[in-house]
């Protein structure tokens, strides 16, 4: 294990040979990048989130800003309709949906379906067939709403009843959708700035905090490093101080560095036995022919 460690930490030493080891990888680089990729991890899905809940909100609350005018406009033509005036009959209703429209420039268009599927109103008003509008109020109840969207508008439709609890038709708004898109892009640009400035600094702060912390390891480690592989070429076992890497941990390097050079100066002698016993065989004959 601590073999491993070291080979991961080492930056990088001449052996006693004069020839230069390997330099692998430092470890803080590795740490701190696991570390920066977590959090920028964390990070973005956080702000995702963050993101989709203003997204959520922000189309609620405009979606119920005009579903709250829908609703004044519903109040009045029931208030019509109890004294038997149709909305296609009120000559006041015109001019009042004109005036809302002024009056909040969000509105694309606004208008009522009477009972025959007939749309009048303020504005570019949707061309649709009048069946169309009427299976849309039959499939709505009374006292629901229906939504839509198209390239640039966002639509809400309110059904109203008469007198007898029956849905004689509907009043429906159209609202910009291009400004409330802008709003929710601008948020999602200063979302993703807000986090890449973050990143960057939490990046370089997570890199420095590791290398300071690593540091002394990997001084240590590239230490015992060089002492475990100059074990085989000493002339004497390398040991290493108890201050690195702590004294336990010292004290089994040691050992480990002691049994491997006693075995390596074994292994040399008998290298160094076996090469002569080969010589002299090879000599033997050779003596034996010049007798």
């Amino acid at each position: 294990m601590v073999t491993l460690a070291v080979q991961e930490m080492q930056e990088g030493a001449p052996h006693a040979d004069g020839k230069e080891r390997a330099r692998p990888h430092a470890l803080w680089p590795r740490i701190g990048g696991l570390l920066v990729l977590v959090t920028a991890a964390v990070l973005v899905l956080v702000s995702f989130l963050n993101y989709s809940n203003y997204r959520k909100t922000y189309l609620d609350l405009n979606h119920t800003r005009y579903l709250a005018l829908a609703k004044d406009v519903r109040q009045t033509i029931v208030a019509a309709l109890n004294i038997g005036l149709r909305p296609s009959e009120d000559g006041h209703l015109q001019p009042a949906l004109a005036e809302m429209a002024r009056r909040y420039p969000g509105i694309r268009y606004i208008g009522v379906i009477d009972e025959a599927g007939r749309l009048l109103g303020h504005g570019p008003l949707p061309r649709q067939l009048d069946g169309r509008w009427k299976d849309r109020i039959a499939a709505t109840d009374a006292g629901s709403y229906w939504q839509a969207r198209s390239a640039d508008t966002f639509l809400v439709g309110l059904p109203f009843v008469n007198n007898f609890g029956m849905k004689v038709g509907a009043v429906i708004i159209g609202y910009d959708r291009k400004p409330i898109e802008a709003s929710i892009g601008d948020m999602r640009r200063r979302i993703a700035l807000d986090v890449a400035r973050v990143l960057l600094l939490a990046a370089l702060l997570t890199m420095a905090g590791v290398y300071l912390l690593t540091r002394r390891l990997a001084n240590d480690l590239s230490q015992v490093g060089a002492t475990i592989e100059d074990t085989l070429g000493a002339a004497a076992p390398p040991l290493i101080d108890g201050h690195l890497l702590g004294e336990d941990v010292a004290r089994d390097i040691n050992e480990f560095t002691t049994v491997s050079h006693g075995l390596a100066r074994r292994l040399a002698a008998l290298e160094q036995t076996l090469k002569q016993e080969r010589e002299q065989e090879a000599g033997k004959p050779a003596s034996g022919e010049g007798a």
